[in-house]
């Protein structure tokens, strides 16, 4: 609800003219902005005087921050005392009470509450908001508390003071005890806006109005009985909100334009309160921004700023926290700071002076853009700073006028050339950075080092593009800008939506790769001059854009604006019935896709892409039990040609001995293993059976055929063998053959290595059998780990047409061989790719995490952080399971709980358990996503996974009554027993299974890694 009392007296001449204040929003700087020092004020440069904002100096030419401030002295002279001041610009000033007015005429009920808990709150706590869902994190590791948790029932008659009284907030000594020292020093000695108010003595709103009724109704109470030093101009909350927000920014500049926005949010409510007028705010802002630079800029401060930084990275930024982030907007975020700026003031004085940049005001982005440099940070802040004119913002040093939150997204314009070079192996914004704003100016931008680089904005920037090394992702239409774009060894990736334009000419080397997103037919790269093609195409389509037969453009150009052919080509996407081929036509490139029933085969060289859907985990097979090559067989010799192929047939008796003999066995699986046996130059070795020894082997006589070979064995369960006997004509053959590197990808080649790569088939006639009726095969794949090798992170992958390493999720190592399940025949590679986590490596969960995290089904906690020994929430448990059974959660977009919400990054995965009943809610229908899940939880949505897979727990273990088996609830009992002899759980110490405690990341990683590996035997 609205408030209705009376705000202002027509004694002082200011009427309600409407419900809000409409203004001229903050313009982009002007051109000619400067990066040079400006000359230093009568007060002296800011950073190097900070330390005389004190008390005993109440002065312009004495106390900086009064200096900083002094545009104030065009609106307002003070006067004798606190109340008989004069008023120099009576528009401006009338303007700013008016606006205090006309918001507290339309506050709502939430806007007086988020006033009152700003008023009363430690400003430093307060600013942890900003941190989003590491809010509580923070708070807890530090002991930043608040005594206001929420407005008392008589607040409009009692003050009430948080008892919180510390700048800092804090705990010293804590783990994060360095981030509350660097809040503390910058709301430190020479923070206070005390000697400001004195000097300008500018009286605060309710006062102009000598009407309390402005005042949000609880903060009556807290009015000063003491208006003599009692000033509005600076906003002492404002100044601190800033400071410790820009502290936190500094530290975690991953929230760096969030923490901004609740700074900004923190001053405008000292508006929405009556406190304190726009022009207040302003000045505390200004003030702040100042005091921070020169504070961090310091010397003395450089070890603390640090080890600030480092600690929220190795601490805070690598847990997972469940507060409430109500700063996800971009854009409502940019739009409140923005206009927070000038509050809607007109411009009273020149509105086109050239930017310039205070001294030391480029710490300020220091971590949020670290692999520039400080003269480039400079350049940025220059081209983002809003227009000149506006009240108060015009000081000499240029602080009034910085646009931080502009300055997050990168230049403004490029007035010369500017080089970019990133080093990803730093990790953070040195790995990947956006910069979203709209890009003007005569420069050019060189892209070097390695990282990525990704420009969102409509850039109009005119002196050109080039790749040298790295990425540059371009995100709009003109992210280019209107010159001419060469690539000269990177990679240059096109993810506007729609067309995008080269305004000159595109110019691509040998080293270079074009990877072009196509995710509708309306996606073509334009270039307005010549191209000069050479280097690697590449061509991806997205799963959300399926494109049919006929042709697809790619690019386009002037006519005859053509010279030369990428060298290579690869195309992804493309559904298997297809065949692409790239077409070079007059003023156009286009990728013809045509279907292979029509076409009677590949129709491209080098440039097809007939794909084969990625691996899954298969359905486990029915039969069950070790499996023994060396039970009952038959052994072939086979020499080798002088190609390398070694050839072998099996004749129809042997067959047919060697299946009565299966068939005699009285226990166990009746298994017939036949080996072949080459020669040390063999390079692919084939076997040959008969329709008639198929049959034999088919049709329930045996539960398994085992073929093997030196390079790879072959386990063919009985469904798979009656699949291929009903597919077989006269004869089949199986081939197992070595396959080299030469046409995968490079990040294939990363993976693989010098491991092992084969072409397995099996074929009848002319016709390859590569399914198998839904039936599956058992592949292993020998191989001997180098010295190093974490055996957890050995992974087989299926090689597609394009030479991409497609990774077997149920693949593992164990006893010399790389085993896995297909459900189809192709090409494959015993691959390496080890994710390590800086907290892991000697914990005793290292082999678990790692088996999981190197087929992506788990992930870090950040800045290469694992946390093992944390507690896992239930929303992140439901994430690895989803990982695990290699679900596609892609489509699931609304939750049934109540305390799941769009938007929640875990809503699909959440929602995919409930779908399969493997999680289920509270009576309040709550899920509880963000607590820590329980170990007999944990036990029954592991039970309930396996049942919904189809797959049986194995009893490999005598059942144990644990010594608090009591405790354990009925309905997670039967969960608990089955997975205990399963030995997928064990209890704790002294024989506890300790069934309402948490399960930590490192435990929840060890169970999922055993039930994985199991449900994927054969």
């Amino acid at each position: 609800m609205k408030s209705t009392r009376k705000y202002l007296s027509a004694a002082l001449g200011l009427l309600l003219l409407s419900n809000s204040v409409v203004g001229n929003a903050a313009t982009a700087a002007s051109n000619g902005a400067s990066i040079e020092l400006p000359p230093a004020p009568a007060w002296g440069h800011f950073v190097d005087n900070y330390k005389n904002s004190i008390s005993a100096n109440q002065s312009v030419y004495s106390n900086p921050v009064i200096g900083v401030l002094s545009g104030f002295q065009d609106l307002w002279e003070p006067g004798t005392s606190w109340d008989n001041g004069t008023k120099l610009n009576s528009s401006v000033l009338d303007y700013n009470i008016q606006y205090v007015a006309n918001i507290a005429a339309t506050r709502t009920a939430e806007d007086e509450q988020l006033a009152y808990l700003v008023d009363r709150r430690n400003q430093s706590y307060g600013a942890t908001e900003g941190l989003g869902a590491l809010a509580d994190v923070y708070r807890d590791k530090t002991g930043t508390f608040t005594t206001i948790t929420s407005i008392p029932d008589d607040a409009i008659s009692v003050k009430y003071n948080d008892g919180n009284g510390s700048n800092k907030a804090g705990d010293s000594d804590s783990e994060l005890g360095k981030m509350v020292d660097l809040i503390g020093t910058l709301r430190g000695n020479y923070a206070s806006s005390n000697p400001a108010k004195n000097f300008y003595s500018y009286m605060r709103p309710y006062r102009w109005a000598n009407d309390t009724s402005m005042i949000v109704p609880t903060l009556v109470p807290a009015i000063s009985t003491t208006p003599a030093t009692d000033g509005g101009f600076p906003s002492g909350h404002t100044n601190a909100s800033y400071l410790a927000s820009y502290a936190l920014a500094y530290a975690v500049p991953e929230r760096f334009q969030e923490l901004l926005t609740r700074a900004s949010e923190m001053g405008n409510s000292r508006i929405i309160a009556g406190m304190h007028s726009p022009l207040d705010v302003i000045g505390g802002r200004v003030m702040a921004t100042a005091l921070a630079a020169a504070t961090l800029s310091d010397p003395d401060n450089a070890a603390l700023k640090q080890d600030a930084y480092d600690q929220a990275h190795a601490f805070l930024l690598t847990e997972t926290g469940t507060a409430e982030d109500r700063f996800t907007d971009y854009e409502k975020n940019k739009a409140q700071f923005t206009q927070r700026l000038t509050y809607g003031f007109d411009q009273i004085q020149s509105t086109t002076e050239p930017m310039v940049v205070p001294k030391g005001a480029e710490v300020l982005l220091e971590t949020r853009q670290p692999y520039l440099t400080g003269e480039q940070r400079r350049a940025v802040l220059a081209t983002t700073g809003i227009a000149s004119g506006y009240p108060v913002l015009d000081d000499p040093e240029g602080w009034g006028r910085l646009n931080l939150f502009a300055a997050a997204d990168g230049y403004g314009a490029f007035d010369s050339d500017v080089t970019v070079t990133m080093d990803a192996s730093k990790g953070g914004f040195h790995a990947a950075d956006s910069w979203k704003n709209n890009i003007a100016g005569t420069g050019k931008l060189t892209k070097e080092g390695t990282g990525d680089l990704k420009l969102l904005g409509a850039n109009t920037y005119s002196g050109g593009t080039q790749i040298n090394a790295g990425t540059l992702e371009s995100g709009s239409a003109t992210a280019l800008g209107s010159g001419d774009v060469v690539n000269n060894g990177g990679t240059l990736v096109e993810k506007a939506a729609g067309k995008m334009t080269i305004g000159g000419s595109f110019t691509q080397a040998a080293n270079g790769t074009l990877e072009l997103n196509v995710d509708s037919a309306n996606d073509v790269l334009e270039i307005k001059g010549a191209v000069n093609a050479n280097g690697k195409l590449q061509v991806n389509f997205p799963s959300s854009y399926v494109p049919s037969a006929g042709s697809v453009t790619l690019m386009s150009y002037g006519a005859g604006q053509q010279n030369g052919q990428f060298a290579a080509v690869e195309i992804s996407g493309v559904p298997s019935q297809y065949n692409t081929q790239v077409v070079y036509q007059a003023n156009q490139v286009v990728l013809e896709i045509t279907n292979k029933s029509n076409s009677g085969g590949s129709t491209g060289s080098g440039n097809s892409n007939p794909s084969t859907p990625s691996p899954t985990p298969a359905p486990t097979p029915t039969p069950s039990g070790p499996v023994d090559p060396s039970s009952i067989g038959v052994t072939v010799a086979a020499k080798a040609d002088a190609n390398g192929n070694a050839e072998a047939a099996i004749d129809d008796a042997q067959i047919k001995t060697v299946t009565e003999q299966a068939q005699a066995m009285e226990t166990g699986s009746r298994i017939v293993t036949l080996t072949v046996e080459a020669a040390d130059n063999a390079k692919a070795v084939g076997i040959t059976l008969s329709k008639a020894a198929v049959t034999n082997l088919s049709n329930g006589k045996v539960d398994q055929v085992v073929v093997v070979t030196p390079f790879g064995t072959l386990t063919l369960p009985s469904t798979t063998l009656n699949a291929i006997e009903k597919a077989a004509g006269s004869n089949i053959r199986f081939e197992v053959a070595k396959s080299g590197a030469d046409t995968l990808t490079p990040e294939a080649k990363r993976l693989v290595g010098t491991r092992p790569i084969l072409d397995i088939s099996i074929e009848s006639g002319s016709t390859s059998l590569s399914t198998f009726g839904g039936g599956s095969i058992q592949i292993d794949i020998p191989y001997t780990p180098a010295q190093g090798e974490d055996t957890s992170a050995i992974i087989a992958y299926y090689i597609d047409s394009n030479g991409k390493a497609n990774a077997f999720n149920n693949s593992s190592y164990n006893n010399g061989k790389v085993t896995f399940v297909t459900s189809h025949l192709s090409h494959y590679a015993v691959g390496y790719n080890k994710i390590s986590f800086s907290d892991s490596s000697s914990h005793w969960g290292a082999s678990f995490i790692s088996y999981l995290a190197a087929r992506d089904m788990i992930s870090g906690s950040g800045s290469n952080q694992f946390a093992p020994n944390k507690n896992i929430t239930r929303a992140e448990f439901a994430k690895i399971l989803a990982g695990v059974a290699g679900a596609d959660v892609s489509g699931y977009t609304a939750s049934a709980f109540g305390d799941i919400k769009a938007g929640d990054w875990y809503l699909p995965y959440v929602s995919w358990a409930a779908e399969h009943k493997i999680v289920e809610g509270s009576s309040s229908n709550e899920f509880k996503p963000n607590v820590s899940i329980s170990r007999e939880e944990m036990a029954v949505m592991l039970k309930r996974f396996t049942d919904q897979a189809g797959f049986t727990l194995p009893k490999t273990a005598s059942a144990v009554a644990f010594a608090d088996q009591s405790s354990i609830s009925s309905w997670a009992a039967d969960a608990v027993a089955s997975l205990q002899q399963a030995e997928i759980i064990s209890g704790k110490g002294a024989n506890a299974f300790d069934p309402k405690g948490g399960a930590t990341r490192a435990e929840a990683a060890k169970m999922l890694a055993v039930l994985h590996q199991n449900m994927n035997k054969l």
